[in-house]
């Protein structure tokens, strides 16, 4: 599969960046699974729960999760 979340836009469902608009990045921080949004270059902590990916094919999202351990 060549689907791969980093560098995917989405935006936050909840909180004080509801709505807006950014692109998913892995934690340069750590070498783990955890992911941040970039919104006006600010790195934002995140769960996946918590966003909603743009123009994203369910089925390749839902595929990646699962290899991911996420389901």
């Amino acid at each position: 599969m060549n689907f791969d979340i980093t560098g995917q836009k989405a935006y936050v469902k909840d909180g004080p960046h509801r709505n807006q608009i950014g692109i998913i990045k892995r934690d340069s921080a750590e070498n783990s699974a955890k992911y941040v949004i970039v919104i006006d270059g600010m790195d934002i902590d995140i769960e996946l729960k918590d966003i909603v990916l743009i123009d994203v094919d369910v089925r390749q999202f839902h595929d990646w999760c699962e290899e991911q351990g996420y389901l």
